[in-house]
């Protein structure tokens, strides 16, 4: 039994003594407030509310704990077709503190925390490379850092290749009439240049022996590979660029949660080196479970215009997950919707470049679904309410007025102050939410099954230290046990 067992049974224990002095009739000296639901009368039982497996047919001592026995009024346990049942009067609940409340219907919504590290968007990520043989005449990106935009000048390069290839074309531009065989225009365009150099080389007619390669993308230098006047080859990197105008961050999910995360939700996003709350986009979730933490990584896609989140910073997250009656997320509203992977916030019904870049659109999986009213409105019970011993979930039902049934259930992940009800109980079921431990200590006590012992107990000695069939004689108490016998047990 582990500690946190020990100290709820102890715990109960002693909320058992406390009822069991509460609830005991001076004048008469026996319960009047507590009775079985069969209301039979039945042979006395004397257990120990320290230990409840202890059910003796007379007074006297514990002979675990040599505590006073107190009175059970008769074995309540119901036949096998009966439910099981503790009655309180009027008075006993009200010393008891007894609550309850209905069981209904309700919106919730599961709100999961996550900590995330801002990383590159990997849609927006160049690489620039050389692809001839030469050497850097100069170099207009110096140092990493710096925003270029795109057609901007990285670098000048000289290379023979170059100047060979320029020669060809305007060899063709003499011998031909009309414009150049489409070959030799392509050829420059494959060694680097863009097609507008290609038009100047074509309207100048002149070779130049550098030529500066042009930055493809607007974006941020990451990284630089090269210096100046140095020799580079064909194939080798000079830049590496990013645009931080929309970033990604990666939240580790555990695995359970998973559930109640979809494609599509709106996340909040908050860090430490700035007051205001940026909000994002669920993009993607990762397939596969890390092995060590047993999380998922889930892609979120961030508007960055203002380059506030850089890549490395920390965050925390907050999804907030409407539930259906079934307890699954409900769906976000823009399954089958059309998004820009740099701009995650604009979300269009048809197909095409983005307005905003001229990316073209991708489509947002899932089918777009219609939810309910009755869809949306998820059978709820308040936490307080259940009773959890790690093993199985508990509540304590109200059938008739005072009268008590325990009820085993299943209930989600918690949304508020509320859990969704999966199985168990149906709407309108009235639930203790105060003094449930209570009940349950009473249970626990009369041997009916309770939330530590599921099959309740039986009248048996359960424990004995003298002679097989044994008693503890009412008049005198019992000698404590010794050391050696609390070992036994």
């Amino acid at each position: 039994m582990s500690t946190r067992t020990k100290i709820v049974v102890a715990a109960i224990g002693v909320v058992a003594l406390v009822l069991a002095a509460t609830l005991m009739n001076p004048k008469s000296g026996t319960d009047a407030s507590i009775s079985a639901s069969s209301g039979s009368r039945e042979a006395e039982v004397w257990t120990c509310s320290m230990h409840p497996q202890i059910r003796l047919p007379k007074p006297g001592n514990c002979p675990i704990c040599s505590m006073p026995l107190i009175r059970v009024a008769g074995d309540t346990k119901s036949s096998a077709t009966e439910e099981p049942m503790l009655q309180l009067s009027e008075h006993a609940r009200a010393m008891a503190s007894v609550e309850t409340v209905p069981v209904e219907r309700r919106q919730l919504s599961h709100e999961l925390r996550a900590v995330g590290k801002v990383q590159y968007n990997e849609t927006a990520l160049a690489t620039v490379t050389t692809r001839v043989d030469g050497y850097i005449e100069r170099l207009f990106v110096d140092f990493t850092g710096v925003e270029v935009r795109e057609g901007e000048h990285l670098v000048e390069i000289w290379s023979p290749d170059l100047f060979i290839a320029q020669e060809e074309l305007f060899s063709e531009l003499r011998s031909s009439t009309g414009s150049p065989r489409l070959g030799a225009k392509l050829k420059l365009q494959r060694l680097g240049l863009t097609p507008q150099q290609v038009d100047e080389l074509i309207r100048t007619r002149t070779a130049t022996e550098r030529v500066t390669l042009l930055s493809p993308i607007t974006g941020t230098v990451t990284e630089k590979m090269v210096v100046q006047k140095s020799a580079v080859k064909a194939g080798d990197v000079l830049y590496r660029l990013a645009n931080l105008e929309s970033v990604w961050v990666y939240l580790d999910v555990y695995e359970y949660e998973l559930p109640r995360v979809r494609y599509g939700q709106t996340v909040e996003i908050n860090s430490d080196a700035f007051p205001q709350t940026l909000t994002g986009r669920v993009w993607f979730i990762n397939p596969t479970v890390s092995d060590e933490s047993r999380t998922v990584k889930v892609i979120l896609n961030i508007p960055n215009e203002e380059k506030k989140l850089k890549p490395g910073m920390f965050v925390s997250a907050t999804i907030r997950a409407k539930l259906l009656a079934n307890g699954e997320a409900a769906p976000t509203g823009v399954e089958g919707q059309w998004t820009c992977p740099m701009h995650a916030q604009l979300l269009l019904p048809e197909p095409g470049p983005c307005p905003l870049c001229k990316m073209p659109l991708v489509q947002i999986p899932g089918a777009r679904k219609e939810v309910s009213s009755d869809e949306e409105l998820v059978l709820s019970v308040p936490t307080s309410a259940i009773l959890d011993s790690g093993m199985r979930q508990l509540v304590y039902v109200e059938r008739q007025p005072g009268e008590f049934a325990a009820v085993e259930v299943k209930v989600g992940p918690r949304a508020g102050d509320f859990f969704p009800v999966i199985r168990g109980l149906k709407e309108g079921d009235r639930v203790a939410t105060r003094g449930n431990f209570l009940l349950d200590s009473q249970f626990q006590i009369r041997g009916l099954p309770s939330l530590f012992n599921k099959e309740g107990q039986t009248m048996a000695p359960g424990h004995q230290h003298g002679p097989a069939g044994a008693t503890p004689d009412s008049s005198k108490p019992s000698p404590a046990p010794t050391p050696a016998e609390h070992k036994q047990h």
